[in-house]
């Protein structure tokens, strides 16, 4: 790797949507103060890892949900990057990551936020798709647009199975 080029750590992210075909944003439980504490889930992809086995387990961690909570439903064509902004930076620049689109077929009460020693959320809403780069801090926008135009076509054409449940 070239000195001045960005290190990206490999990770993903999933967008989910409930039957009225509104999208999942988990509220982070830190920063407290922060304006933009709602995002879709994401996480890091470890060593011998699948980017579809990382999200299962970050599913399961991060909003308690398992396989036979969701309907997998595409995964983006491309690695999506996003730089972290300067005073964030640690070991890495940003993140790379494969992003899912998932059908959430469960109750809202299948949803736990309390799977690790510090949870990410301490809860969450579901929005109009359009609204979600509103929500989310603004380093990860254009992540965000990017993932609603790939997953909006798909999102559309998506008949919600008449047993489904309402979240």
């Amino acid at each position: 790797m070239e000195k001045n080029e960005p290190h990206y750590r490999a990770s993903i992210g999933f967008m989910m949507i409930d039957s009225r075909k509104k999208v999942f944003l988990g509220r982070r439980c830190w920063p407290k103060d922060s304006p933009y504490r709602y995002q879709m889930p994401q996480g890091g992809i470890e060593p011998g890892e699948t980017p579809e086995e990382a999200l299962w387990r970050e599913m399961f961690e991060e909003i308690g949900l398992t396989k036979q909570n969701v309907q997998l439903l595409a995964e983006s064509k491309e690695w999506l990057t996003y730089d972290l902004p300067q005073r964030m930076r640690t070991s890495i620049d940003g993140n790379k990551q494969k992003w899912f689109l998932l059908y959430f077929s469960g109750k809202q009460e299948d949803l736990k936020f309390d799977n690790e020693r510090r949870p990410e959320f301490c809860g969450a809403r579901w929005v109009p798709p359009k609204k979600v780069p509103y929500l989310v801090i603004p380093f990860k926008k254009s992540v965000y647009r990017r993932v609603l135009e790939e997953f909006k076509p798909i999102i559309d054409a998506f008949e919600v199975p008449t047993s489904s449940q309402q979240p």
